[in-house]
């Protein structure tokens, strides 16, 4: 039969397969199968991480719907094709993939708004404790800044264009990114980069250093990036050098 069911799921049930590795009755776990697989744990690694990229985890299978899975894997690759019959399922198959979806999206989302408010809850305490350091300044929309070197002339609006080195960390450390480690100045719109970080640069003129510290709700809020190093909900801190104003 030339029939090819549910692409879009494809992934969801392969990392399916692999997550439940652990759980099969006949005990297809790491430790059994290690003296006979060669590189067994290799396998069993690609198995976590797709299990750990893909929905899989928070869709909410019971173990004896993930054991009809892999069955229905196995005699795929036994028989080489769909069986007769299966088309008529899809209708069924798509309606669960569905709802298992949004169960999915609805987990993935608890767990974002979840981290958000951790991780606005630690910058909101640092931004406390910076905020009584010596040459620590607020601006009324909410970031802090520190003036680390005096520029000259005007600083830059919100209609200018701006060439500057920079350094963005996180409040514990980590780079996120870096125009200075990089070894290339940038240049971009004043209205094309978040609130704090354009705010901050109103605060000093060309040839000036200043360090930004922006909360959340300044920088890219709940919805930074996918897979970048912000998180949802982090404060960021930027070093700035501003060379020229265009």
């Amino acid at each position: 039969m030339n029939y090819t069911p549910f692409p879009r799921v494809a992934k969801h049930l392969l990392a399916g397969i692999m997550l439940s590795a652990g759980l099969h009755p006949a005990g297809s776990c790491l430790a059994q199968h290690e003296k006979k697989v060669p590189d067994a744990e290799v396998y069993e690694a690609i198995g976590l991480i797709l299990a750990d990229r893909t929905s899989i985890g928070r869709m909410q299978f019971t173990d004896e719907q993930i054991e009809l899975i892999i069955s229905g894997i196995r005699k795929g690759v036994k028989l080489g094709e769909i069986p007769a019959g299966v088309e008529a399922l899809e209708p069924k198959i798509e309606a669960i993939m569905r709802e298992k979806m949004q169960l999915a999206r609805k987990a993935e989302q608890e767990a974002q708004d979840k981290l958000a408010d951790t991780n606005r809850a630690k910058g909101e305490a640092f931004l406390a404790k910076i905020s009584q350091q010596a040459g620590v300044l607020k601006d009324p929309s909410g970031f802090y800044y520190v003036i680390l070197k005096k520029g000259t002339g005007a600083s830059p609006t919100m209609d200018d264009t701006v060439r500057l080195h920079y350094h963005g960390t996180l409040i514990d450390g980590t780079v996120f990114d870096s125009s200075v480690d990089r070894g290339q100045p940038t240049s971009f719109p004043m209205n094309g980069v978040i609130k704090g970080f354009s705010g901050g640069l109103t605060k000093t003129q060309v040839g000036g250093k200043i360090r930004i510290y922006i909360p959340s709700k300044l920088g890219y809020g709940e919805n930074p990036r996918p897979g970048g190093k912000i998180k949802p909900g982090d404060t960021l801190i930027f070093e700035c050098e501003l060379l020229e104003i265009k």
